[in-house]
């Protein structure tokens, strides 16, 4: 359906090829040539250049003397807080006095305060005894400085200083190609964070054992960090909320720990109250100073008894998520069940692919969909989150690297994405690889997994090249014992010409705006959500943990690639017809990227050496921020 939007300007695109959205066709292996779209949007009365008549540009030059003085370059400039609190002027679901009567009877909620030398008691299933049984496999070098929950105190006013202006040679046009474009009132921007990464305090409160705990575990010879400590957010979460009220950030993607609400995390276990009443707080916390929270169930740290794999987990993800989604429900209006699970069923031991993870994942995510819709009654919208850096072929006019390029997404995206989104059968690039052992879902199981996403949720980072491999796509797939299989391509970040197609980060992510729209696109065109939510994207700079705080706070690149990325994004809606609802940085601080806190993707530093864990402001949050304060309508 075109969406027609009345400008006060001509906006004019030129594709080098096919135009965005009729370039991708899994039966021709298409793709827009060359993989960049021109634009610029120009008043009515400008005339516009042609082949007979060019652009012309004329000055002159003089010279002269003046009186010398100095010219003042900045000025003193704070950023403006949310207006709080939040009024909720609906809610998304019955409050828990009434939605409780749709919990399982019996329910038990109790109390753990871990203590390793009661394993020996008799307790019961469920008892104390139990609790320390399941931490008996993980401990820590490690422990938390505190364990009280700290009190917001006011922002002082001199972080909320703005950083120079980014410098423009001219200021008054530099943005003249996308100045008649503006995102909607009701776009989702802010930032995320997730409860593993953020935490801290993993055996405190009654936490059960989350999957990733075992990250640098004890003995822990190759020296990983573990998430014991983290960022402390467990009981600095209110400063942390209330300094993203401060410089203004609206929406906050949170995650939380399904062994803070469940700690056995099997259905029919008991529930920990001490988790009910955090992440109740958080939200309230969120609705005090204004923000909109937006909440993830998983977050990667599934229980440590409950893989992907286990027959049990569709069963025990509906009974967590019953739990926390009839106590918030009618406080919280957008949830994701799973982060990225399109990428989580790898075993990174052995590098060999679980395929029984497949159907449960889609199984457990559409059995939550179905019950927050059909027996809470809940109008918030839902949807599953998608790992997703683009592959582009590495020579467009390679009929294989178009073909590898393709087929990279049916695995990455298209195994989940196509039962979900479009209600048909896994791909047939899938199909047809040996050792995937993945059983045709049926006409009944694709009707019940069909519709259960209200939008299309990913974490577009970057774009790279994909090519076949040396022995040809068909030979590999062929072949279990191919190093490439199952995906059988090959991915770069080098060009057929030598150069990186971005800046490269510390990590994966590359400065490459260049293939934003592209990202976009194939999700639009190929799988047509109602809308896309970019739910992470952001940059960790090389090396930055080496430079000096001062030289971290002042993370040019970074604003570069956000900056780079949204300008990007405003073209592909409206000059792609991409209904793109929102756009959420990763991440609020730096964390733990899972076994390093060496990779920095924060917005803001965090002082790990003064048991503080004390906050600053990185001039990208106010470069962020300063972005949609421009572009989006009043």
């Amino acid at each position: 359906m075109a969406l027609v939007v009345s400008l006060s300007a001509l906006c004019f695109g030129v594709a080098l090829a096919t135009p965005p959205g009729y370039g991708w066709s899994h039966s021709s292996y298409s793709w827009p040539q060359g993989g960049q779209w021109n634009s610029y949007c120009s008043p009515i009365s400008a005339p516009q250049p042609t082949a007979t008549s060019p652009a012309t540009c004329s000055a002159t030059r003089t010279t002269s003397y003046r009186p010398w003085s100095y010219t003042v370059e900045t000025t003193l400039r704070y950023a403006t807080a949310l207006p709080s609190p939040l009024i909720l002027t609906t809610t998304y679901a019955p409050p828990y006095t009434e939605a409780s009567t749709l919990l399982p009877t019996g329910l038990t909620t109790t109390s753990y305060s871990l203590n390793r030398n009661a394993t020996t008691s008799n307790d019961g299933q469920y008892g104390q005894s139990a609790y320390a049984a399941l931490w008996a496999p993980i401990s820590y070098n490690t422990s938390v400085p505190f364990t009280t929950t700290a009190s917001a105190t006011p922002v002082a006013s001199s972080e909320l200083v703005y950083p120079p202006a980014l410098y423009t040679p001219c200021p008054n046009s530099a943005d003249a190609c996308i100045t008649c474009y503006k995102l909607p009132k009701d776009f989702i921007w802010g930032v995320a964070g997730s409860a593993f990464q953020i935490e801290g305090g993993l055996q405190e409160d009654g936490r059960g054992p989350g999957a990733i705990d075992v990250n640098g575990a004890l003995p822990n010879t190759e020296g990983l960090a573990n998430g014991e400590v983290a960022n402390m957010n467990y009981y600095l979460y209110k400063q942390d909320i209330a300094r993203l009220a401060a410089i203004g950030l609206p929406y906050y993607s949170f995650s939380i720990s399904w062994t803070r609400i469940v700690p056995f995390g099997t259905a029919g276990s008991p529930i920990n109250r001490a988790g009910l009443d955090h992440y109740d707080d958080v939200i309230n916390t969120c609705i005090q100073y204004g923000i909109k929270p937006i909440v993830t169930l998983v977050h990667v740290d599934l229980p440590l008894a409950i893989p992907y794999q286990n027959p049990e987990f569709p069963d025990a993800l509906l009974y967590y998520a019953k739990q926390v989604m009839t106590h918030y429900g009618d406080r919280v209006e957008y949830w994701a069940t799973l982060n990225e699970p399109n990428i989580g069923y790898q075993n990174y031991t052995t590098g060999a692919y679980i395929w029984d993870a497949v159907p449960n994942v889609l199984n457990g995510h559409a059995q939550v969909y179905h019950w927050y819709k059909e027996v809470l009654k809940g109008t918030g919208q839902i949807t599953i989150k998608f790992a997703n850096n683009l592959a582009v072929p590495l020579d467009s006019t390679n009929p294989g690297d178009s073909r590898a390029a393709l087929r990279y997404q049916d695995f990455i995206l298209g195994i989940m994405g196509n039962p979900i989104f479009l209600g048909t059968q896994y791909p047939s690039e899938v199909f047809s690889t040996a050792g995937v052992n993945l059983t045709a879902l049926t006409s009944s199981e694709l009707a019940y997994i069909n519709g259960t996403a209200d939008f299309w949720s990913f974490d577009p980072y970057t774009a790279g090249f994909a090519t076949s491999p040396p022995n040809g796509i068909d030979a590999c797939a062929a072949n279990t014992t191919d190093p490439n299989n199952p995906y059988c391509v090959i991915n770069t970040n080098v060009q057929k010409d030598g150069w990186l197609n971005g800046q490269a980060s510390f990590a994966y992510a590359y400065i490459a705006p260049q293939y934003v729209r592209q990202q976009l696109g194939y999700v639009w065109d190929v799988y047509k959500p109602k809308g896309v939510l970019i739910a992470e994207f952001g940059f960790n700079p090389y090396m930055e943990f080496t430079k000096t705080v001062e030289a971290q706070l002042y993370d040019l690149e970074r604003t570069y690639y956000y900056q780079a990325f949204l300008r990007e994004t405003l073209k592909s809606i409206y000059e792609d017809g991409v209904n793109v609802i929102g756009a959420l940085g990763w991440s609020f601080a730096d964390n733990d990227e899972f076994t390093s806190y060496d990779q920095q993707y924060g917005l803001q530093h965090v002082n790990r050496t003064n048991w503080l864990f004390t906050r600053s402001f990185k001039r990208s949050i106010f470069d962020f921020v300063d972005f949609f304060h421009e572009y989006v309508e009043k």
